[in-house]
């Protein structure tokens, strides 16, 4: 969901002539992602370069009876931590949270994270400087949490 990916442009088909192969038709894609981060790290190794970055940690699950059956009520909680410079910026308000409110706008435009869950919504923002292998980097960290239904 945060990984930006580019508009892909409406071509219209392109008949064959003098040689040269029919191009099909190409419909329009429209952007998706957040554009002002270069990479997302999903559980995985990751290096500090080539900010901003986001990293998405699992945090704690909790499990509940939901009201019918055997099913749970599953909340997931996870959250974002984003690097986005190296250097202490001189107005948060213009640096760092445009882009923590990116991250939040595109998870609010699917709240279901394409249908993975029943709901997700942002509980917390915490800009501030990041420690990473003794080195300071600033960004911030967003919380969420997601509910589903989980039938075991």
């Amino acid at each position: 969901m945060l990984t930006y990916v580019p508009a892909v442009p409406y071509s219209p088909a392109v008949p064959a002539h003098d040689g040269i192969p029919e191009v099909p038709e190409v419909l329009a894609v429209p952007a998706s992602g957040v554009a002002s981060l270069k990479t997302v790290v999903l559980g995985e190794q990751f290096t500090l370069g080539d900010l901003p970055k986001a990293i998405i940690n699992a945090e704690d699950t909790t499990f509940e009876q939901a009201t019918f059956g055997s099913t749970l009520n599953t909340k997931i909680n996870f959250s974002v931590i984003l690097v986005i410079r190296d250097y202490k910026p001189q107005d948060w308000f213009i640096d760092i949270i445009p882009v923590m409110d990116d991250v939040i706008d595109a998870i609010l435009a699917d709240r279901t994270l394409r249908g993975t869950v029943m709901d997700c919504i942002p509980t917390k923002k915490f800009p501030g400087d990041i420690t990473f292998d003794d080195k300071v980097l600033f960004g911030g960290i967003i919380r969420f949490s997601a509910e589903l239904l989980y039938s075991p």
